[in-house]
C-alpha cells in the first residue's frame, strides 16, 4: 500500500509542477477598451500566480502587439469602437503566425447567434461579463492546458519526445539567420538508424520501438552535452535535435569555429550508439551514420543546409567507412541528382517498356554447344541513356520495386527459353538472376510456378541464381527458403563465388546444383598460372559437394584452355558471345557460332 501512495504522491507532484510552470511562462493578452476591466482581470490572475501581461484598451493596436509579443492566449472583449473583437479574430484568421493563438471571448451578451460567429472565427471558450475570479483562472488553466497538448501533438515525436521536421526547420532557419548576421558557421548532421526496417520485420514494430527509443535517448545525450565541447574553443555551442522520419534524425550545432567541431559530435554519436540491445533472449546491434552540412559553405538557407546534409548521409552509407560520417560535398549533389532521377525512372519501366532482357551464352566446355543462356535484365531509359545493373539494382531494391521487376524478367525469360527449346529442339537451360528480397517474398514460390505454367518451359530447365554475399546474409533463414523453391524441381547457382566470404559448412547445407566461379579469378590464368591453385580448389570443392561448375568472363583461348584442364562444365564470356538481344540470339542458335569457341 505504501508503494501505491508513493505512487500517487508522484503523479500529483508532476501534475502540479506542471500547473506551475504552465502559470510561469505564460504570456496573457487582455484587450478591452475599458482599462478598468483589464485592470480587474489582471488583479485575479496575479493572485493565481500568473505575471507575464501584455494589455490594450485600444483595440486598433491589438494585431500589432500580437505580431510583437506572442501570447500563449488572448482574454477578448467582443463588443469595441472602432475595431471590434470579431474584426481581430478575422485579421487572426489571415495570418499564420496568429491564427493558433487561443482567444477566450470576454462578453456580456447571450445571443445565441453572437456567440456562433465567435466559434466559427476560432474562439475556443467565453467568459461572462462580470468575470467571476474562480471561473476565470478555471477556464484560463483549461485552454492553456489544451494549448500545451496540442502544441505538443504538432510540434513533437510522440514515440520519441523529440522536435518534429518542421519545428527543426523553423529554429534552424532563425538561428541560420541570426549566424549570418553575426558571420558565424554553423552545420545540421543527418543521422540515420542503420537496420530499423529489418529490426521491425525481424522482432516486430514494438521492439523496434523500444530500441528506437534507445536510439534516440543516446542521441539526446550525445546533443545535450555537445555544448560542453565549444570550451575547447572557447565557445557555448547552441543544439537542436529532431527525429525528421522513421529512422532519421537531425541535429544543429553552432556558432562553431570550424567544421571539425562537427566532426567531433559525429564520431562520439557513432561511438555511442554502436550498442548491443538484449531483446527476447538475443542481441540486437545499432549503429549510425551521420552526413555532415556546413554553413554558409554548403549551403545558403537551413531547407538546402538540411537536404545536403542528408545527402552526406547517404554518401556515408554508401561507403565502407570506419569513420561512418561524411561532410558534404558538390559531387555528392551530382550523385544524388542522378540517384533520384534513377529511382523516379524506375517506378514507370515496366509501364513504359524501358527495361529489356538480354541473352548470354552458357557453353559446354567439351563439346562448344551453346546449351542455354544466362537472362541480364537492362535499362536504356531516354532521359538517362544506358544505365547499368550495377547502378540500378541496388535502388530497385531499395524502394521495394526489385520483386515486381524481378517476376517481369522471369515471365519474359521464361518465355522466350520455352520457344527457344521449341524451335530448336533441345532443352533449353535458362538462368535468372534473383534478388535476397525476391527470395524473402512470400510469393517467390508462386511467382516461380506461375512463370513456369504460362510459358510451359519445364521446371528442370530453369536455374535461379544468387550471390554468394546475398545467400551468406542470414545462411540460416536462408536455407529453409531455397529448399522451398528446390521443390518446385528448379535449380539454384551461386553466383561470382570467391568474392564474398563462404563458410564451408553452411555451404555444404544450401541445396545448389552450380557454382559460377567470379570473372576476376579467371582474367589472371592468362598470365598467372601460379592462381591455378585457386581455381582448382574451387571447382574440386563444387565437384565434392554435387555441383558443376561454370567459369565466368572467359575472354580468350588461352583462359579456356585452362578452365577446360580444370574440368569446369560450362563458361559464359565474350570469347562465345557478349550479351545479345532475342533475336540476334536466336541467329546465334542457329549459325551455331558456338562450336567456334571449342
Amino acid at each position: 500500500m505504501q508503494n501505491s501512495s508513493n505512487s500517487a504522491d508522484t503523479e500529483v507532484n508532476n501534475e502540479l509542477n506542471q500547473y506551475e510552470s504552465l502559470i510561469s511562462t505564460s504570456k496573457i493578452m487582455l484587450v478591452d477598451d475599458e482599462p478598468i476591466n483589464t485592470e480587474v482581470l489582471q488583479t485575479y490572475l496575479e493572485s493565481e500566480g500568473y505575471h507575464n501581461f501584455v494589455t490594450t484598451s485600444e483595440s486598433i493596436h491589438a494585431i500589432e502587439l500580437m505580431r510583437r509579443e506572442k501570447p500563449d492566449v488572448i482574454l477578448l472583449d467582443l463588443m469595441m469602437p472602432d475595431v471590434s473583437g470579431f474584426d481581430i479574430m478575422n485579421a487572426m484568421k489571415r495570418e499564420q503566425a496568429l491564427q493558433h493563438i487561443p482567444v477566450v471571448i470576454l462578453t456580456s451578451s447571450d445571443d445565441a447567434e453572437t456567440k456562433l460567429q465567435a466559434l466559427q472565427l476560432g474562439a475556443m471558450d467565453f467568459l461572462a461579463k462580470p468575470v467571476d475570479a474562480s471561473e476565470l483562472a478555471l477556464r484560463l488553466r483549461n485552454t492553456l492546458a489544451a494549448k500545451a497538448y496540442q502544441h505538443q501533438l504538432v510540434n513533437y515525436d510522440q514515440l520519441t519526445g523529440l522536435a518534429k521536421f518542421e519545428t527543426f526547420l523553423r529554429s534552424t532557419t532563425e538561428a541560420t539567420m541570426s549566424f549570418k548576421e553575426a558571420g558565424s558557421m554553423c552545420a545540421v548532421l543527418c543521422v540515420n538508424m542503420e537496420n530499423l526496417k529489418k529490426i521491425n520485420m525481424t522482432l516486430g514494430r514494438e521492439h523496434g520501438n523500444r530500441i528506437l527509443q534507445a536510439f534516440a535517448h543516446t542521441l539526446d545525450s550525445c546533443v545535450r552535452s555537445a555544448g560542453n565541447l565549444g570550451a575547447v574553443y572557447g565557445t557555448r555551442l547552441n543544439t537542436n535535435l529532431a527525429r525528421t522520419s522513421g529512422d532519421k534524425f537531425t541535429i544543429f550545432i553552432g556558432p562553431l569555429d570550424n567544421p571539425q567541431q562537427a566532426a567531433v559530435l559525429a564520431r562520439r554519436i557513432i561511438i555511442e550508439s554502436s550498442e548491443s540491445h538484449r531483446v527476447d533472449g538475443q542481441s540486437v546491434y545499432t549503429s549510425a551514420r551521420v552526413g555532415i552540412a556546413v554553413y554558409p559553405d554548403d549551403a545558403a538557407d537551413s531547407q538546402t543546409l538540411i537536404s545536403n546534409a542528408e545527402t552526406a548521409m547517404l554518401h556515408a552509407r554508401s561507403q565502407d567507412s570506419k569513420e561512418s560520417y561524411a561532410f558534404y560535398s558538390q559531387e555528392m549533389n551530382c550523385a544524388s541528382g542522378r540517384l533520384l532521377a534513377i529511382e523516379n525512372g524506375l517506378r514507370d519501366s515496366i509501364k513504359k517498356q524501358e527495361l529489356r532482357v538480354t541473352y548470354q551464352p552458357k557453353v559446354d566446355i567439351v563439346t562448344g554447344e551453346i546449351i542455354g543462356a544466362e537472362a541480364l535484365m537492362r535499362w536504356m531509359p531516354p532521359s538517362l541513356g544506358f544505365v547499368g545493373p550495377d547502378e540500378f539494382i541496388p535502388v530497385a531494391e531499395q524502394i521495394g520495386l526489385i520483386v515486381p521487376m524481378g517476376e517481369w524478367i522471369l515471365r519474359q525469360a521464361c518465355s522466350q527459353a520455352a520457344s527457344w527449346r521449341e524451335e530448336f529442339g533441345f532443352d533449353f537451360k535458362l538462368a535468372v538472376n534473383v534478388s535476397i528480397k525476391q527470395i524473402h517474398n512470400s510469393d517467390m514460390t508462386a511467382t516461380v510456378q506461375r512463370a513456369l505454367a504460362e510459358s510451359g518451359l519445364p521446371a528442370h530447365c530453369l536455374t535461379l541464381e544468387l550471390t554468394e554475399n546475398m545467400v551468406m546474409e542470414n545462411a540460416e533463414s536462408n536455407i529453409d527458403l531455397l529448399h522451398k523453391l528446390k521443390d518446385q524441381g528448379i535449380s539454384l547457382s551461386i553466383d561470382d563465388f570467391g568474392t564474398g566470404y563462404s563458410s564451408l559448412s553452411y555451404l555444404q547445407k544450401f541445396p545448389l546444383d552450380e557454382l559460377k566461379i567470379d570473372k576476376s579469378f579467371i582474367e589472371v590464368l592468362e598470365t598467372q598460372e601460379s592462381e591455378a591453385p585457386v581455381v582448382k580448389a574451387m571447382v574440386s570443392l563444387a565437384h565434392d559437394l554435387g555441383m558443376r561448375v561454370v567459369a565466368e568472363g572467359i575472354e580468350t583461348d588461352i583462359q579456356l584452355h585452362h578452365v577446360r584442364q580444370l574440368s569446369c562444365e560450362l563458361y559464359q564470356g565474350y570469347l562465345c558471345s557478349k550479351p545479345l538481344i532475342a533475336d540476334a540470339f536466336s541467329e546465334l542458335l542457329k549459325n551455331g557460332a558456338a562450336s567456334k569457341a571449342a
